[in-house]
């Protein structure tokens, strides 16, 4: 089953984390948001996060914004968002 999120990155920060807040996850990454590379850090910082592989973790639309859209084939993610899980990586 595909599952669409809503993803809000914060490029270039101190911190790397993966958080979910009201059906939102929010993912600052490290790295700065050039030649696609903060793109996939987001793909492996969610990938790792939801507990399934990175070609299971795609982003649908928004490449180019900090506001994205994730296309997610795991079961794992239902739980984690409904619990509002909040575990940090």
């Amino acid at each position: 089953m595909d599952y669409k999120v809503e993803l809000r990155v914060t490029p270039n920060a101190k911190k790397e984390a993966v958080e979910i807040k009201d059906g939102i996850i929010y993912c600052k990454v490290s790295v700065p948001p050039e030649d696609g590379r903060a793109n996939k850090r987001v793909i492996e910082l969610i990938s790792e996060f939801f507990d399934c592989k990175r070609k299971d973790v795609e982003i649908f639309s928004g490449k180019k914004s900090k506001n994205k859209i994730l296309l997610i084939k795991s079961e794992n993610i239902l739980k984690k968002i409904k619990d509002g899980c909040n575990r940090k990586i």
